[in-house]
């Protein structure tokens, strides 16, 4: 089925907040992620509720941002300066722009405008967001290129969770390509862009999509995503993160939820002492290992000694544009600098 993206059912968000919460089967361990979005989603509905009630506007209220992502249960990207506000909404005139309460107002760009948002009803009231396409493309002005990559692997896991939707009817990269050929110009369009070659196979976490890219960031050859291999001693075939099967590397991510429920440590814990007596090099990836430029580039270090090769500690050609998020970054440090330097002087800037 082609995706349309003027009409609301280009995205379907899932309707049962609690539909995550069953616990394991056959020894498949509950999937945290999804039950954390969901109870987000609903503590997400619940707040736009009563912040809908206690509008004075008579236009309607469109949300996005943030606020639209949790209620589509996409995991959100990071993003400081715009997880101040519990709420973001839309507007396109400044005169439609009032002041609510810990409410941020985002711009819609004219090249977005085309697109119908996506409706969703609770306790009997319609509350209506930007399409996640479209809020993720506007984002991608307030978001480093890493970010607008992990924001749009989210938004593809997010689809591709949804019930009862068959392989042909989950959101492809042909659907984005397709999303944004017709767009005109729209802050942020090149990093959206940009960020479709890094999309292959869809990652499992968002942090196990920014493990991916502190990967490629310091020069290393792309992991695979999602390896499936047999485990003897396990006697049964099992999932890793991130892997480089010719050289029997594993890479997992250890997040908090991993934690959170003894039956799942075991299990994890079990798995990759079974991979490594079996000969492969399992290697644990915890957030502060690739949340820093210090804790990336000693993680490549360990990735790059288990491979056998020296870290280049720069991108490969076709990645180079992830070094654009630095040289933004440097570019920002040295216009502080100068400021600072000319406040000293007595000089307005």
């Amino acid at each position: 089925m082609t995706h349309r993206f003027d009409s609301p059912a280009s995205f379907t968000p899932p309707a049962d907040p609690l539909k995550y919460d069953a616990a394991f089967e056959h020894n498949v361990p509950r999937d945290y992620l999804a039950a954390s979005l969901a109870r987000q989603q609903f503590a997400m509905l619940e707040a736009c509720h009563g912040h809908l009630a206690r509008t004075t506007t008579s236009r309607p209220l469109i949300y996005t941002g943030m606020t639209a992502l949790t209620l589509c249960r996409i995991e959100l990207p990071h993003c400081p300066r715009l997880q101040r506000k519990t709420f973001h909404v839309l507007y396109d005139k400044r005169t439609h722009r009032p002041d609510r309460d810990d409410t941020g107002y985002l711009r819609l760009p004219e090249a977005l405008r085309t697109h119908r948002p996506v409706t969703l009803i609770h306790r009997d009231r319609e509350i209506v967001c930007t399409h996640p396409l479209v809020t993720w493309a506007m984002l991608a002005a307030w978001l480093s290129l890493t970010e607008v990559i992990t924001l749009l692997d989210a938004i593809l896991r997010a689809d591709a969770r949804v019930a009862n939707r068959g392989e042909d009817s989950r959101m492809s990269l042909d659907d984005i390509s397709s999303f944004l050929s017709p767009l005109g110009t729209f802050p942020g369009r090149k990093k959206c862009v940009q960020s479709l070659q890094f999309i292959s196979t869809v990652t499992d976490s968002s942090m196990e999509c920014r493990t991916l890219l502190a990967l490629l960031r310091e020069g290393l050859p792309p992991p695979v995503p999602q390896w499936s291999t047999f485990v003897p001693s396990l006697g049964q075939t099992v999932t890793t993160d991130l892997a480089y099967p010719e050289s029997n590397v594993v890479i997992e991510y250890d997040g908090d939820a991993h934690r959170q429920d003894k039956r799942q440590y075991r299990r994890d814990a079990r798995k990759r002492q079974a991979m490594q007596a079996d000969g492969l090099t399992v290697i644990v990836v915890f957030a502060d290992d690739i949340l820093t430029d210090r804790g990336r580039a000693l993680f490549a270090q360990r990735v790059a000694e288990a491979l056998g090769i020296d870290p280049p500690g720069v991108p490969q050609p076709e990645y180079e544009a992830l070094l654009d998020d630095d040289r933004r970054r440097e570019a920002r440090d040295r216009q502080r600098r100068y400021r600072a330097k000319e406040r000293t002087k007595g000089r307005r800037v």
